[in-house]
């Protein structure tokens, strides 16, 4: 074996053994990827960031806040990954409402605890888990709650198991997020288990004790999930319940015909249904049906759901059954021209309770798109009428809207919108929006905006917005960022005295922000374990053939050894050699015999088998002895 077939590095760093069948370009992939080897750990950051926010609109009391908040994210070889975030806030609206509170949270994930399972962990302020599988679906989600506690989640390939406990808060503050605790407090259990390829189930529990506006209950939620990749097939169908006896279902399904994408769902959720102390969308039940289309030339979208409230036709509530169509179309003429359009038809029926009108609402949109040497020019009409008794109009827009090739500027963009509405008001709105980038660290944005109103029945309006950003890396690893937004609205009644109204919002932000670490190279063949750990092991001259170094038996350097038939390392001067890190598992060391000094040898020169156990450490010897006696 040549020495142009081998990689290898000094002090026992693990280099990687490259066979001549294989393309010598590998070996530059290799050699960068063989100086991360020593990386105690993996990639992390670091970022401290200040927030000053100050919100002062006439005639209301002027918001001030102060916020500071500290990430740290760290991944490690063995034991997962670790991130903590701290936030601080200050926040004054009157003398007599101040807030002077944060949050914290620890985040833990991807500890294995065994070769079949890990798990990960969140201490302090988060939001409730509830398996993805579920809790979300193309139609519905179950919404989150926010908790001081402890989640705690055990998995695999194939299942997983869930914990959440905590009390109950809402988050406040723009500056920066500060929890405040409610009322009540939260228990959850969750699981999901992958059946096969296609069918996969998921169930959460959750208890809620003497929550905000509610008595204390129980919610249960499941979920039986088949998927089809041939066929691009995905069907949910989810159950929801509560301990008072109420009861929800929804199905979802999405799957693909010849070049269309579709969705369909019906849903049912009878009116006092309950879920954690996060009000949900119950008492409605209906259908509904979206399909997509998309090719070179053609884009449609279409779709339809008709739903029902009042389930009960409780006398004291509006009970409607409504309906609500879209189509949407776009096509591409040519490479520098497009048209397109919409349709959309909204109605109401009224069909139990206090509800006693009908309604219908359609608006139809068209809009042709075109590019020129100087830009990209779109001009849309439109078209509303809503026939309510109580509000009969009809409503026709014409915008146009053209993004500007500026060389002087990264974008420029400009539209003019004019829209009136038969017996009521016309508006006109007129906006101008810039970016440019100066040097390559400093950023800049503005945009104006005024608007015109000419109400008839009470008179004319304008309003007038300014917004400025700024984004400056002024150093390396720190950042500033500035935010401001100026309004003006002055009303001008015919029968009254005018008004102004100013409003001004400012978001000042610094950051510093470094990363550090960068991935290892994980050694040996995959095992398909998710754990980490170190093999190790010696090459000796064995005298007495006991299969141990003894005081007087000499270690050999220099002596290549190999593992799983690829990553290669050397003895260092006292025989010892090191590979770190490996995958948890199987994996097999032989050495090359031929660097050893005759007549001694190995009986048997085959690779050894060694396993690795997660977070420890695979032994194995290599005891040489005097094959000519």
């Amino acid at each position: 074996m040549s020495d142009d077939n081998l990689e290898t590095t000094q002090d026992s760093t693990p280099s990687i053994y490259i066979d001549r069948l294989i393309d010598e370009d590998i070996t530059k992939e290799i050699e960068r990827q063989e100086e991360y080897a020593e990386e105690p750990l993996g990639p992390g950051s670091f970022g401290i960031t200040y927030r000053y926010y100050n919100n002062d609109i006439d005639n209301t009391a002027t918001l001030t806040e102060h916020g500071t908040q500290l990430r740290w994210r760290q991944e490690t070889i063995s034991n997962g990954s670790f991130e903590l975030l701290a936030e601080g806030l200050i926040s004054e609206k009157r003398e007599d409402e101040k807030i002077e509170d944060g949050r914290v949270l620890f985040r833990q994930q991807d500890y294995v605890l065994k070769d079949w399972l890990q798990m990960d962990s969140e201490v302090g302020h988060f939001r409730s888990f509830t398996p993805t599988q579920v809790s979300r679906s193309y139609r519905f989600y179950l919404p989150s709650t926010i908790l001081q506690g402890v989640n705690t989640k055990f998995y695999n390939n194939n299942t997983s198991l869930s914990f959440n406990a905590g009390e109950i808060g809402t988050y406040k503050g723009i500056a920066a997020q500060a929890f405040e605790k409610t009322e009540g407090k939260l228990y959850g259990f969750g699981a999901t288990y992958r059946v096969d390829d296609q069918w996969e189930l998921g169930a959460q529990f959750w208890s809620t004790i003497d929550p905000e506006n509610e008595e204390n209950h129980r919610s249960y939620a499941g979920v039986l999930e088949y998927q089809d990749t041939e066929s691009s097939q995905n069907l949910q169908i989810h159950f929801l319940g509560d301990s008072e006896g109420n009861a929800g279902l929804w199905l979802d399904d999405n799957f693909k015909y010849e070049k269309w994408h579709h969705y369909f769902g019906a849903f049912y959720f009878e009116p006092d249904l309950l879920w954690t102390d996060t009000p949900i969308d119950n008492d409605r039940e209906g259908l509904y049906l979206r399909s997509n289309r998309k090719s070179f030339r053609w884009q449609w979208t279409l779709g339809s759901e008709v739903s029902k409230n009042n389930l009960d036709d409780d006398p004291e509530l509006a009970g409607n059954i409504t309906t609500a169509s879209f189509i949407n179309g776009t096509w591409r003429y040519r490479r520098k021209t497009q048209f397109g359009g919409s349709l959309n038809l909204n109605t109401s029926h009224a069909n139990s309770g206090t509800a006693v009108d009908d309604s219908k609402i359609y608006g139809l949109k068209g809009f042709a798109l075109q590019q020129f040497t100087f830009g990209t020019s779109r001009l849309q009409l439109s078209l509303a009428e809503n026939d309510a008794s109580a509000d009969d109009t009809t409503t026709y827009g014409a915008l146009w809207d053209h993004v500007w090739k500026a060389h002087f500027l990264n974008r420029l963009n400009t539209d003019i919108e004019y829209t009136w509405t038969n017996h009521r008001a016309n508006e006109l709105s007129l906006r101008f929006s810039a970016e440019k980038s100066l040097l390559t660290d400093l950023k800049v944005t503005g945009t104006a905006q005024h608007v015109i109103t000419e109400e008839k029945t009470i008179g004319k309006s304008k309003g007038s917005s300014l917004s400025f950003g700024l984004s400056w890396q002024f150093y390396e690893n720190w950042l500033i960022s500035l935010s401001a937004d100026y309004n003006r609205n002055m009303t001008d009644p015919e029968n009254a005295e005018s008004t102004t109204t100013d409003g001004k919002t400012v978001l000042f932000s610094i950051s510093y922000a470094r990363d550090s670490g960068r991935k290892p190279l994980f050694y040996g063949a995959a095992t398909g374990n998710p754990g980490r750990g170190r093999i190790t092991g010696k090459v000796f001259l064995d005298e007495n053939k006991d299969g141990r170094q003894g005081i007087n038996e000499t270690a050999l350097k220099n002596i290549l050894v190999y593992l799983d038939g690829r990553f290669t390392t050397e003895t260092d001067s006292d025989g010892n050699f090191e590979f770190w890190p490996v995958a948890s598992g199987d994996h097999y060391i032989s050495i090359g015999i031929e660097d050893a000094p005759l007549p001694w040898g190995l009986e048997d020169e085959s690779a050894k088998r060694v396993y690795v156990p997660i977070r420890g450490e695979g032994e194995i010897d290599f005891a040489l002895i005097k094959l000519n006696e």
